[in-house]
């Protein structure tokens, strides 16, 4: 019997939590159906309960009055006629019961907001007592959004903000809330604290004034009076028959001589004329011409066109001589005097690395261009990591081919790809095949054949495949048969050459 009785009490308690699960879980429902017509600023209706019917109020009928009509004959009435109570009445006259039940649901829905928001303050002052004051700060927001005009929201955010030490924000909630009400102490009280700890001694002492004013036995707001006014270094200790004691001399003295040397002493420096910024100066122990410029009016300027010159940067420090001529003639069979027959005009001026000599030779009457560069050997070249390494020796190296293919030869092939990753250019490749195709003798690490294919291994090669002029295509073709001659490329291996380089 015990064992029986002992299930139905467990399964009355299993019943009863289970409808308590149940109540929690409509009432979360609710709750957040709630939440989110907040948000949305829509409010549910009173809605009937079940199988039940909405009472309509029935709209108020104005009973009219049987109009008194004047007579048109009766002159005596008609002067003592109020015209504009006349008109006041047409005008009341079309306020009818549809703009009543307006006004009556505008009532409502005010009414509705200010329960949302009552009940939004509730909840933001729960979150207070427990310390928590940013879902205080939430609540309170939402209420503010629901009713603007009660400062009783403003001042209690303004509480949270002072918690969390953001006094700015707190001393503007008060400040709001005051407007609303200027008698809301605890917005003076709060007000005062936020000032106080911003450094604002005479406004938060004036608001603590009001609070006495309106509390005169108010002992907290007494309290950090006095503790203010002991920051602001005055006695502000009042007697109970007179208002603050008024300081005599010596206490002006005083305070005028602590006020003095609190203050910082300023050293006026003597005025130093700004040093100009050092200009460009003419000459500098170079041929350098300066270019100044000219300002004339608008009425003396020339109307013809202007006159294009190139200017051409040099590096400061970098010498460019001028051209040096060397003339040669030819020597008569049988004339073995040198210096009547040949003239030799050779100035040899020469200042850092950075010196490029310009050549101009004349022999018999031909002239033949060249650039010569000081071109470390070939065993103190170093292979480049990168693309701006490889970049920079190879301008350098510009107009001297033996030079650039000796610097290419250091290379290992394999390694190209990895250099040059994405920063090949079409000019760049032309000029290596060219360079590759003139000295192919030398490349010994992998031969030709294995240059070919590590520049058809960078990346965007097919792009650059497509910018190939007809010359350079010619070059890799007569390579591509030195490969296979010389150094026993298969067909493969060449076909498959071909077709990268897009033959």
């Amino acid at each position: 019997m015990e064992k029986a009785f002992e299930i139905q009490r467990n399964a009355r308690d299993n019943v009863k939590s289970f409808q308590t699960y149940l109540t929690d879980l409509q009432n979360w429902e609710t709750e957040m159906k709630r939440k989110e017509a907040a948000l949305h600023g829509d409010f549910e209706q009173d809605l009937p309960p079940v199988r039940s019917k909405v009472r309509k109020e029935r709209p108020v009928q104005v009973k009219k009055k049987p109009e008194n009509r004047i007579p048109s004959s009766d002159y005596k009435a008609w002067e003592k006629f109020d015209v504009d109570k006349a008109c006041e009445e047409v005008d009341m006259a079309d306020v009818g019961p549809a703009s009543l039940d307006s006004k009556k649901s505008e009532v409502n829905k005010q009414e509705k907001f200010r329960d949302e928001a009552q009940y939004e303050k509730e909840r933001g002052n729960a979150f207070v007592k427990q310390n928590k004051w940013d879902e205080a700060i939430a609540c309170y927001n939402r209420a503010i959004e629901l009713v603007k005009d009660d400062a009783i929201y403003y001042a209690n955010r303004g509480l949270c903000y002072l918690k969390k030490d953001s006094l700015h924000q707190a001393e503007n909630d008060c400040t709001e809330a005051l407007k609303l009400d200027p008698t809301y102490v605890k917005a003076l009280q709060r007000r005062a604290t936020a000032r106080e700890r911003l450094g604002s001694l005479r406004a938060a002492s004036s608001d603590l004034n009001e609070v006495i004013k309106l509390e005169p036995h108010n002992a907290a707001a007494k309290r950090q009076l006095e503790t203010i006014k002991t920051r602001m270094g005055t006695k502000g200790a009042k007697s109970k028959s007179s208002p603050l004691s008024t300081p005599t001399l010596e206490e002006k003295s005083f305070t005028k001589a602590k006020t003095e040397a609190a203050k910082p002493k300023v050293i006026e420096l003597p005025q130093v004329e700004p040093t100009p910024l050092e200009k460009w100066k003419e000459g500098l122990g170079e041929n350098i011409t300066v270019i100044k410029t000219v300002k004339k009016p608008p009425h003396l300027r020339s109307k013809r066109a202007l006159k294009h010159i190139t200017i051409k940067e040099i590096p400061l420090g970098c010498t460019v001589p001028k051209p040096k001529i060397i003339e040669i003639d030819n020597l008569a069979q049988g004339d073995t005097n040198n210096n009547s027959d040949t003239k030799k005009d050779i100035d040899l001026s020469a200042k850092g690395d950075c010196i490029q000599d310009n050549i101009t030779e004349k022999v018999g009457g031909n002239l033949v261009h060249g650039v010569g560069h000081k071109v470390p050997p070939i065993d103190k070249m170093v292979a480049p990591v990168n693309s701006v390494q490889f970049m920079n020796e190879w301008k350098y190296l510009r107009g001297a081919d033996e030079a650039r293919s000796d610097y290419l030869s250091i290379i290992d092939p394999k390694k190209i790809p990895a250099i040059f990753a994405n920063a090949l250019e079409s000019d760049v490749l032309s000029e290596l095949l060219r360079t590759l195709y003139e000295y192919k003798d030398k490349f010994t690490l992998g031969g030709v054949g294995a240059y070919l294919q590590a520049f058809a291994n960078v990346k965007r090669f097919s792009a650059l495949a497509m910018f190939l002029t007809d010359n350079d295509k010619l070059l890799i073709n007569k390579m591509l048969v030195h490969c296979k001659t010389k150094e026993a490329l298969s067909d493969d291996e060449v076909a498959e050459l071909k077709n990268k380089y897009e033959f």
